[in-house]
């Protein structure tokens, strides 16, 4: 007992310091719009959801201020910070859990592009790491049950559609390093292991893990969940770039922007001078833009119509080993006009490839 309540007197010490710091920041600092606490609203949790608002209107100032602040409430027992689960090993983001359609609603757009083309038509909806780690959120947390909901939208989809199962994929090597911890995203290695199940389901045999070299690029990477929370009490992420030297070259990548330029770039997937930027994960695919078209040296007449939000960014090296050209239309950018940006006709098949905390929101 004794030990429990000095590791309480210790937690609420430290927790009196930061905040002390924060006070004396903000006194010496502050803006004349800057919320002040008062006794009332600083214990009842008022003033602390002023202070992320306001720094969340005015982002990029005192990012010190901003990291002061998430360290007290993460010491007053706060595990959320800006929508996003702050755990000893990953950040998680909070997934929605209302207006969300109706599953036949959400399986729509998939049914009617089958309805309409008849061609393969395959769906891949991703789960969020929050979903796949749900066991090590705080134990009052509120999230949304994507399993579920992904489960009742494949159930929905025209009998001609085959859904790829990423859930149980992912789910089965959540031991391993599949998701980011600062970031939203799957890794790479998390994107191959559902690669494998998806391209053995669209027809072919994916390419043994052992035959990619694997180099790791950035071992420094914080994504957009760190950028959210400023919180670095999480180790840093690492960006890895796999090739197969034995296997599909690119030859041609054009990029098809909405002003209606196109630019051409050379016979390279990755875009390593994003490691240099504040926006690393650009490096998977380059400057995103509204349709993308791969070309390699391949000649077995295999055209891939890929409709994807960035999840699939990672993805793209891996499907390129087996076709002539993909050809990727970004959701996020077109929208409803995504039908109108390529012909389904030029194309073998068609791959729906997207996270479903996005998928809700694009429709």
């Amino acid at each position: 007992m004794k030990q429990i309540n000095l590791h309480r007197l210790t937690v609420i010490v430290t927790a009196a310091v930061y905040l002390a710091v924060l006070v004396a920041t903000i006194l010496a600092f502050r803006p004349a719009d800057f919320p002040l606490p008062t006794l009332h609203t600083a214990f009842n949790g008022e003033w602390s959801g002023r202070v992320e608002e306001y720094l969340t209107e005015h982002l990029g100032f005192h990012d010190e201020l901003f990291r002061v602040k998430s360290r007290a409430d993460l010491l007053l027992g706060e595990k959320m910070i800006q929508g996003v689960y702050v755990t000893d090993d990953m950040l998680l983001e909070k997934l929605i859990t209302e207006e969300v359609p109706d599953p036949a609603t959400s399986a729509g757009p998939v049914n009617d592009f089958y309805a309409e083309t008849g061609m393969p038509t395959y769906l891949i909806l991703v789960p969020s790491a929050s979903e796949i780690y749900k066991t090590t959120l705080p134990a009052n947390a509120v999230n949304a049950d994507q399993k579920s909901r992904i489960q009742a939208i494949y159930a929905e989809t025209a009998a001609g559609v085959r859904c790829v199962d990423a859930y149980n994929v992912l789910s089965s090597r959540k031991n391993n390093y599949i998701y980011y911890r600062t970031d939203s995203h799957w890794t790479s290695y998390g994107c191959y292991c559902v690669y494998q199940a998806a391209i053995q389901k669209m027809g072919v045999s994916a390419v043994p893990y052992e035959n990619y070299v694997i180099s790791h690029l950035s071992t420094e990477y914080r994504g957009n969940l760190y950028a959210r929370t400023l919180y670095d009490g999480v180790k840093a992420d690492v960006l890895d770039r796999y090739r197969n030297e034995g296997g599909a070259q690119i030859t041609r990548v054009t990029a098809y922007y909405g002003d209606g330029s196109i630019e051409e770039r050379g016979k390279e997937l990755y875009d390593e001078t994003a490691l240099d930027t504040e926006s690393m994960y650009q490096f998977y695919l380059g400057t995103p833009c509204e349709k993308l078209v791969v070309q390699t040296n391949l000649d077995n007449g295999k055209k891939l119509l890929l409709y994807k939000d960035d999840f699939a960014d990672c993805m793209i090296p891996f499907l390129a080993e087996h076709y002539s050209e993909i050809c990727i239309v970004d959701l996020t950018r077109m929208r409803s006009a995504y039908g109108s940006a390529a012909d389904p006709a030029d194309y073998t098949q068609a791959l729906f490839l997207c996270s479903m905390e996005r998928w809700d929101q694009i429709w």
